[in-house]
């Protein structure tokens, strides 16, 4: 065997002995405690994160990492169970970092296998249909994390996979994005401000529909938006190709004045 195969034999098998260990330290805990089988229910799940005492805290995060890069829990019902015992701030601060850590896992997992193991976990028929949306530019990514309607989890694992983008444009995407989902989750969905009853009704109808309304407008208008991203990003950023022409041009005037005075 080469030991250029033998090499990339070697980091494949750490890189899945790593993978099983992050797994294991995230699935034992929560099949052991018994949340594995009532994940699904807000209630349930939110009296054995309360009944786990300071371990609550690590089981919550391993709940929201899990919801996000393995098990189609809802993400919903386990923000809001973290909410009702945490509270609104410390629910979303975990969240976030959970989210955020498993995220970022999906996206290298996706880059690192390629398509093949993104339609074993999604099935072809929903890689090819996300894909071909997300086909058409970087902006159209960034929308679909923006709303929630939208399969976020699979996105981050298919954008690492089919995609041309950075890991910067990635992280730059979920941390805009991702805190606005949470953070509606926890401090509205969860009825902690805007209760779901009473005066809360007419609030949550209004703000379904500017949510309606603004989902229609960014998709009408996305050639338009998109434009104006690219170019505000041109002004930020010259182009190099640009600072190249000045440059050349610049020189060309230095010869000609040089070559005048030479003549003189």
């Amino acid at each position: 065997m080469k030991k250029q195969t033998k090499t990339a034999l070697i980091k494949t098998l750490i890189i899945c002995a790593m993978f099983a260990i992050i797994v294991l330290a995230i699935y034992l805990p929560l099949k052991l405690t018994g949340a594995l089988n009532k994940i699904s229910n807000a209630e349930d799940l939110k009296q054995i994160i309360a009944n786990s005492g300071a371990y609550g805290y690590l089981i919550f995060f391993a709940i929201q990492f899990l919801q996000v890069s393995f098990l189609p829990i809802p993400a919903f019902v386990t923000t809001v169970a973290g909410t009702y015992v945490f509270g609104p701030l410390i629910a979303f601060i975990i969240s976030f970092v959970s989210v955020m850590v498993a995220s970022l896992f999906s996206f290298w997992l996706g880059r690192r296998f390629g398509e093949r193991l993104i339609k074993w976990i999604a099935g072809d028929a929903t890689v090819e249909k996300w894909q071909a949306k997300l086909d058409r530019g970087k902006y159209v990514y960034f929308l679909m994390m923006l709303f929630p309607v939208f399969p976020d989890d699979i996105l981050c694992l298919i954008v690492g996979a089919g995609t041309n983008i950075s890991y910067k444009f990635f992280i730059i995407t979920n941390l805009i994005t991702r805190p606005i989902g949470i953070a509606t989750t926890c401090f509205l969905g969860s009825g902690y401000l805007i209760p779901f009853s009473g005066w809360g009704i007419y609030v949550w109808i209004v703000l379904i529909l500017i949510g309606a309304v603004l989902f229609y407008l960014s998709f009408k208008y996305q050639p338009q938006i998109e434009n104006f991203v690219i170019s505000l990003g041109s002004k930020i950023k010259p182009n190099k190709n640009d600072n190249i022409d000045n440059s050349n041009t610049n020189n060309s005037t230095n010869t000609s004045d040089t070559n005048i005075d030479s003549n003189t």
